[in-house]
């Protein structure tokens, strides 16, 4: 396991882009739309490569996404950490069992075999773990 990128909800892909951009100039992914969430994904990393950051701009039909920007009156706000797990089904299903409260069932992205899937915990927030890398 390795964590991989910190994920921010956004409203506004290209502002919180440039707001950053001193930190993050190189552009990975530039607004993929992923269905299976209803979002547009941008993925952005430091000049080094070793430190990324995912802007997550909810389509207007992602509700439970829209609604917390709304809610915090922000543009811009933390939403996940991820981490490249070693066994998908594996780590999916102890976090479940270790009370993990699934926010996305696992869903394919970017057109690829690539796996992904959003878990919540109050003590801890969100966490997504992916298989392999992108």
């Amino acid at each position: 396991m390795r964590f991989d990128h910190t994920g921010y909800v956004v409203s506004d892909t290209d502002a919180t882009a440039a707001a950053i951009k001193i930190f993050f100039p190189v552009i990975i992914r530039y607004k993929e739309q992923i269905n299976a969430q209803q979002v547009l994904i941008t993925l952005l990393a430091t000049a080094d490569g070793n430190n990324q950051v995912e802007l997550v701009e909810p389509l207007k039909s992602n509700i439970h996404l829209q609604s917390m920007l709304e809610k915090s009156g922000k543009s811009s706000l933390p939403y996940h950490i991820c981490f490249v797990v070693n066994n998908f089904d594996e780590q999916y299903q102890e976090m479940k069992s270790a009370g993990w409260i699934v926010l996305t069932r696992p869903f394919n992205a970017f057109k690829s075999d690539h796996r992904a899937s959003h878990l919540y915990h109050p003590d801890a927030g969100i966490i997504e773990i992916m298989s392999g890398a992108l």
